[in-house]
């Protein structure tokens, strides 16, 4: 081995050996915590598609909306008072 090879060797070893820091335990309880929540991916399709409609609802409810304030004004008739 030469001596670059030798000191990756050594230091891949000795970064083994140290104990395992805090914050990696919490992040991984946290994404084994997060991981039990997530749904099969066959309900995880319908809310995704549930999803779309809410947006397509509310496209829907936006282009109403744009097509009411696009309208021109009624203008009234004039009358002659006497």
């Amino acid at each position: 081995m030469t001596e670059g090879q030798e000191s990756t060797a050594a230091s891949a070893s000795a970064a083994s050996q140290q104990p395992e820091c805090l914050c990696g335990n919490i992040r991984r309880a946290f994404r084994e915590a997060a991981n039990m929540f997530l749904p099969p991916e066959s309900a995880a399709k319908h809310f995704r598609q549930a999803q779309v409609e809410v947006w397509r609802g509310i496209r829907e409810l936006v282009d109403l909306r744009i097509e009411h304030l696009s309208r021109e004004p009624n203008k009234g008739t004039r009358v002659v008072v006497e």
